[in-house]
């Protein structure tokens, strides 16, 4: 399914976006969006564009799952997800003639026996249909589709309890989730859940992925300043 296949590539897309922000932020034209000009020595242009591509992505997944059962708006929604993911792909990846999949992160064995391995810095490129890419550093060959599964992994977090989340968020993006909003949040089924099984109480606990939970952070504070 075409939606799907478009969803799935919002994960690794957010967590590129802010580098490929900075970077056109420097290239800007004087004429694009944004403020800043083509004085010497005035601050860069912000790219104003990207930053709103960034807060659609935020939306889209949320938007996505309120409106499956939705047919009428289906179409609305695959449009969307059609224009946002293909503009945030030529802004983080560039041309389709290359696609950047982050770092190699392969273990690679110290100078010492004794030494712990580290992780390659070896950047992956390749071509958008190669089902594999090398990485230019160590040489090790990887498959597209696990280096993109790790990539939404990353993305998305490891799932926690309730308090846990909000406490993470709160730490690691400033963002302040109430206690009441998230319950809200999961009366109206917009996040979803696994069951943690590795626990003293008899009933399993419901943990949440940060990710998840930060995408419908970042849908309703969009919901809010449309009605503004």
């Amino acid at each position: 399914m075409e939606l799907d296949s478009l969803l799935a590539d919002v994960g690794p897309l957010l967590q590129f976006i802010g580098g490929a922000i900075d970077q056109t932020a420097v290239t800007r034209s004087p004429g694009a969006s944004g403020g800043g000009g083509g004085v010497a020595k005035s601050r860069p242009a912000m790219n104003v564009d990207a930053y709103l591509l960034r807060a659609w992505l935020h939306q889209l997944p949320a938007r996505a799952y309120e409106t499956a059962a939705d047919n009428q708006k289906a179409g609305e929604i695959l449009f969307m997800a059609r224009d946002w993911v293909t503009k945030a792909r030529d802004l983080v990846w560039g041309p389709e003639d290359s696609r950047v999949y982050g770092r190699c992160e392969e273990p690679l064995d110290g100078e010492d026996e004794d030494d712990d391995p580290t992780p390659c810095d070896g950047r992956l490129v390749a071509h958008p249909d190669e089902v594999t890419v090398k990485c230019p550093e160590c040489n090790t060959v990887h498959n597209v589709g696990d280096v993109m599964d790790k990539l939404r992994r990353k993305a998305r977090g490891e799932p926690m309890p309730p308090r846990a989340v909000r406490e993470f968020l709160q730490r690691k993006t400033k963002v302040v989730i109430l206690k009441k909003d998230f319950e809200n949040w999961v009366q109206l089924g917009k996040l979803q859940y696994v069951l943690d099984r590795v626990t003293t109480s008899e009933r399993a606990q419901r943990i949440y992925y940060p990710g998840d939970v930060l995408n419908v952070f970042e849908y309703m504070q969009g919901r809010r300043r449309m009605r503004v």
